[in-house]
């Protein structure tokens, strides 16, 4: 691994190791990955070491929930190997559940469709404070039985009182999960956020953005030991007034906790044209893509091509939007690592090790705390979600209009779908009802120096620039070690770290690839490749949007997973991407340290600083801010 890739896996995905006092190598991270299904006696000999080499080559990820949780936390909690889930708001204990699925770092879509939202009971006309007092216990299923404590109490119209004395303060360390306890004041905050809510919906039921800012705020305040930031996406209806604009006006200012989700709209139907233009020009205006595209016809036209899938259920999707979930499901994703010189059979092994993979951590539904629903669905479908990452760095695979591209993702689809057929029979789970997708990739990508998910790259040469609190010892050792960085501009208690990057010599740069030809990729790869989605977001210039609102209309029937943005050259000081030319880029890697000892980290820290990998709400590459 380069030096980039070095600090993205000491940065985001090593665990600690207490007994010795330091961060783990990659190689450790990947053994304790497949050691773990090697002890539940799933994996062994020649598929072992065949699953640890592709991992530790970067042939192959898997999910990277999964990879950080892997060990005792894992064991206690199966959510935290899933990376995706949905579920409608529809009952009292969508709350609570979904805090919990949060805390175990899952990424969550929710649905405040007036249908599932009027099933809610209606919250009581008086309020009283009452004696009763909820102790919180310091765990992920005490925060959220509190909280569920706290709901149907608001619901019968009595404010309780709150003892949160047990749970650690800021810093602790979480021993099991990694990281560092956020301390009782996020959930003493949650906690009044809520009754204020209730207060106000007395004597009705709670609306649709009364629903959605309790889920924001409930994400807004989960940072599980810094395990992540919550993904979020919210589905509303076209027709909904005060979804259409929970991100208008100054909103960051009074609601900052929505800036946890992306919203869009649930399409359960083709909408006339009149509607569908209004709500595209509402999307153009607000320059940041919402609210975003999410069609329920699609989702279950394409649930019902393969002929292994229940079409006719009310679908959602997770935030990145790649997988096609019922409410009240998880889905596990894997990754095939395309490189520049990958073959139709390379790609078919690396496919076939993701398959194995993808179905390994689909045995994982032994939930703690969630309804038996949640076990029922994720077992009778058995998602997938193995993916493709680094497609524009591939000269074939970058090609839409190329009908050899359609013959090799059909095949290598295939080979997805039998691996898991004989790999779900002999580990006794159902065979999946849906496998492959396209995930954007964010920070999985920079880890293994590949273009993200089906995008382009930024260009040939570019300066990749992160940013570090000063005070962490992995910072301290950065730049000790003679790393090029220079003081945050936007933060004083933050250091801003360089690197020189150099793409593969015949890749797609984002100045190559027009919205068209975005367009006309993700349809090949849903089309042939993807039984969920391909995740995208297509970047349109002011000349190219009537012609990109005109596609999406013609192909309405396909169109669930893609996300729009403007396209904007602006550079600003110290942005995460900034291009450079050849010259440049040789003059700052002869700047670069030489021969980094990366494990001299642990000369700089006597105790765990790890923060895990931390993800935004998936807009405009914002997983791939680091």
């Amino acid at each position: 691994m380069d030096q980039y890739q070095q600090f993205i896996h000491k940065s985001r995905y090593a665990r600690w190791l207490p007994e010795e006092s330091r961060r783990e190598t990659w190689e450790e991270t990947v053994t304790r990955y497949v050691d773990f299904f090697k002890d539940r006696k799933q994996l062994k000999g020649k598929d072992y070491d065949l699953l640890k080499e592709a991992i530790m080559h970067q042939d192959v990820m898997p999910s990277m929930r999964c990879m950080m949780t892997a060990g005792e936390a894992l064991a206690k909690d199966n959510v935290a190997g899933f990376n995706c889930s949905y579920l409608h708001i529809d009952s009292p204990r969508s709350f609570d559940e979904l805090m919990y699925v949060l805390m175990c770092g899952t990424g969550v879509g929710f649905s405040v469709e007036r249908n599932f939202i009027n099933k809610l009971p209606e919250v009581a006309e008086t309020f009283h404070k009452t004696d009763t007092v909820i102790v919180v216990s310091d765990s992920k299923i005490g925060w959220a039985s509190a909280f569920r404590e706290l709901i149907a109490m608001l619901y019968a119209g009595k404010i309780p009182q709150w003892d949160m004395s047990r749970i650690r303060p800021a810093g602790a360390r979480l021993k099991t999960f990694g990281g560092r306890a956020s301390g009782p004041e996020p959930l003493i905050d949650l906690f009044n956020f809520c009754v204020e809510i209730f207060q106000k919906a007395a004597g009705r039921k709670l609306t649709s953005i009364e629903c959605h800012d309790v889920v924001c705020k409930i994400a807004d305040i989960v940072v599980v030991g810094g395990v992540r930031r919550s993904a979020l996406i919210s589905l509303s209806n076209l027709s909904d007034p005060r979804m259409a604009k929970a991100k208008s006006g100054d909103w960051w200012r009074h609601e900052g906790h929505r800036r946890l989700a992306n919203n869009s709209v649930a399409y359960t139907e083709k909408p006339d044209f009149e509607s569908f233009l209004s709500e595209m020009q509402c999307m153009y205006e607000s320059k940041a893509g919402e609210r975003g595209i999410f069609s329920r016809v699609a989702a279950q036209k394409i649930a019902a091509r393969n002929g292994r899938r229940d079409s006719e259920q009310d679908f959602g999707t997770n935030p990145c939007s790649e997988i096609i979930l019922r409410s009240n499901q998880f889905c596990n994703l894997s990754e095939i690592v395309v490189r520049p010189e990958d073959d139709l059979d390379t790609l078919k092994k690396k496919t076939e090790v993701a398959a194995i993979i993808g179905t390994l951590q689909a045995t994982l539904t032994d939930f703690r705390y969630l309804r038996n629903c949640w076990k029922k669905n994720t077992e009778e479908e058995a998602l997938l979600g193995v993916s493709m990452t680094g497609i524009m760095d591939h000269y074939l695979l970058s090609k839409g209009d190329s009908p050899d591209l359609e013959k090799w993702l059909e095949q290598i689809r295939d080979v997805a779908v039998k691996t898991n057929e004989k790999w779900a029979a002999k580990l006794g789970i159902n065979q999946s009802a849906a496998i492959t997708c396209v995930k954007p990739s964010g920070t999985v990508s920079q880890l293994v120096d590949s273009a993200s998910g089906i995008h382009p790259r930024f260009s040939k040469h570019y300066i990749r620039r992160v940013r570090s609190d000063k005070k962490d010892p992995l910072a301290v050792f950065m730049e000790a070690a003679g790393f090029p960085v220079e003081q945050d501009v936007m933060s004083p208690s933050s250091a801003v770290f360089s690197f020189p990057v150099k793409s593969p010599e015949k890749c797609t740069t984002v100045k190559q690839v027009g919205a068209m030809q975005q367009l006309q990729l993700w349809k090949a790869y849903q089309n042939h490749w993807c039984e969920h989605k391909p995740s995208i977001t297509v970047y349109y210039t002011d000349s190219e949007f009537l012609q990109v609102a005109q596609w999406i209309w013609e192909n309405f029937d396909l169109c669930s997973g893609i996300s729009l943005l403007p396209y904007s050259d602006h550079v600003y000081q110290q942005a995460p991407y900034e291009e450079i030319d050849a010259e440049k880029y040789e003059e700052l890697l002869a700047a670069m340290p030489v021969g980094v000892n990366w494990e001299d980290l642990g000369n700089f820290e006597q105790e765990d600083n790890t923060t895990g990998s931390q993800e935004l709400a998936c807009v405009g590459g914002a997983c791939e801010i680091v």
